[in-house]
């Protein structure tokens, strides 16, 4: 097929899609709908096949940083609007089955969905470096599908026995971990990661070396040792085994502790893990109290939470009326959590307007000072391009007007862009402006030939990036 014929075929496809889901299905009986979703289902499978074909040639040909992108996964992030990070998920899938080309056969015959795909490449991507082998259990897994109907979840879950089965004395696995390749491909492959569950709670994902991870135990693993103390220091009575709740004249012999699982007889309460996680937090507190950490844009690194002067009062906390505080990145916090945290932090009071944006941060200099820096980070967040999530630390202050031309250095003539963007927006039709309602930039993108204008006819279009 030629790429003018693989562009035609998906144009139509997609505007057979649009048509589709403007159909009535009200009037489709039972057993019709079932056909129909299963039949949306396996279309749906045969298009993911053909996006991770797509996308391996967008990477090829580089086209993105064309139209302003600074990465492949920056792009299908904005194009798919999912979550953070759903375009390198896109990029990795890719980079994963193009090393199992059985697997991305099956995907491409509906043999597998893009799910049940990612989750044997991701998988078969954790084992050593040997081809055969890896082939063998990718083979083994897409059986699973085959004869048990094994789902992404099962898939993962049987990925052990799988290795095992073919595997059975370590020969592969264990050798190969002595190796040095092994060991360099695990560097490589190194990440770390959070991620919020949405009830108040963030779930930490990483990989990495063994050398790594001994140091990091090495350092953590005194900071997790029990902490014990006299009993009921903590302020709970303990209480023996078949012992009344009250004494002769009414005193509790047992009081609860603001300590769940406690048991008021000194020992640390806490479980291995909790004290590990504890010994992490109190690590990074101990290394921000050091002159070691790289400076933020001339201060130094801190945590940044947003919160209205009231809500930090206790009798608004206990009232139930305070609001919650949130950091640039999106994190958000209880009142009662950002008050703990202010008991040991550096209040930066800023003025804002009635729908929070910052209005005033001090005089206005020819250089960016620390007050107006933290001022973009609390406007800005991270690059303001459309599209762009890199934090502060890898960002420049862009003058809108610049100030050479007589552009003040003040907010309302500032933008936060990581250091790509800053170069294309001085050399690209990117035009950003900030908005005197809103406060918040805005942006235009180049002027683009369309599909319209190269083929004559009306075609489906994705959207260009939204403003920041």
């Amino acid at each position: 097929m030629s790429s003018l014929g693989a562009l035609d075929q998906a144009t139509a496809v997609a505007e057979r899609a649009a048509e589709l889901a403007g159909e009535d299905w009200d009037v489709l009986a039972g057993p019709d709908a079932v056909a129909g979703v299963e039949a949306i289902t396996a279309a749906r499978s045969f298009l993911d096949a053909a996006l991770l074909r797509a996308i391996a040639r967008v990477e090829a040909t580089d086209a993105v940083r064309g139209l302003g992108w600074a990465t492949v996964k920056d792009f299908l992030t904005h194009l798919t609007g999912g979550h953070k990070g759903a375009g390198g998920g896109l990029v990795r899938a890719v980079e994963q089955l193009r090393d199992l080309p059985e697997v991305q056969a099956a995907l491409e015959t509906g043999r597998v969905t893009l799910p049940q795909a990612r989750a044997i490449a991701s998988k078969v991507h954790t084992l050593p470096r040997v081809p055969q082998f890896r082939t063998a259990v990718a083979g083994a897994m897409l059986d699973l599908v085959d004869t048990h109907g094994h789902d992404a979840s099962d898939l993962q879950t049987a990925f052990s026995d799988v290795v095992r089965e073919l595997d059975p004395d370590g020969a592969v696995v264990d050798a190969e971990k002595e190796k040095a390749k092994a060991e360099r491909a695990a560097h490589h492959a190194r990440h770390l990661s959070f991620a919020e569950d949405g009830h108040g709670g963030v779930r930490l994902k990483g990989y990495g070396t063994v050398e790594d991870a001994e140091r990091i135990k090495a350092t953590l693993h005194p900071l997790a040792a029990p902490v014990a103390t006299e009993p009921g220091a903590c302020g709970g009575v303990s209480r023996r085994p078949g012992e009344a709740m009250f004494d002769e004249n009414g005193v509790a012999t047992s009081a609860p502790c603001l300590t769940p699982e406690c048991g008021h007889d000194g020992r640390d309460p806490r479980q291995a893990g909790a004290r590990l996680w504890d010994a992490l937090v109190d690590a990074c507190d101990r290394l921000a109290a050091t002159d070691e950490l790289p400076r933020d844009h001339g201060s130094k690194p801190r945590v940044v939470v947003l919160i209205d002067q009231d809500s930090l009062k206790q009798q608004v906390i206990d009232a139930g009326l305070a609001r919650t505080g949130h950091t640039p990145t999106g994190a958000r916090f209880s009142a009662s959590a950002v008050r703990r945290l202010a008991c040991d932090a550096e209040i930066i009071p800023s003025v804002l307007g009635a729908e929070g944006q910052v209005l005033d941060v001090g005089r206005a200099q020819r250089l960016v000072t620390a007050a107006i820096w933290m001022a973009l980070v609390v406007r800005d967040r991270h690059c303001a391009f459309p599209g762009c999530t890199r934090m502060p630390l890898a960002c420049d202050a862009h003058h809108v007007v610049h100030w050479a031309d007589g552009g003040a250095t003040s907010l309302d003539n500032l933008v936060m862009l990581c250091r790509h963007h800053h170069v294309l927006v001085h050399q690209t039709p990117w035009a950003v402006h900030i908005d005197p309602d809103t406060r918040q930039p805005v942006w235009t993108p180049p002027p683009r030939h369309t599909l319209d204008s190269l083929r004559g006819r009306a075609t489906y279009r994705p959207a260009r990036p939204r403003a920041a």
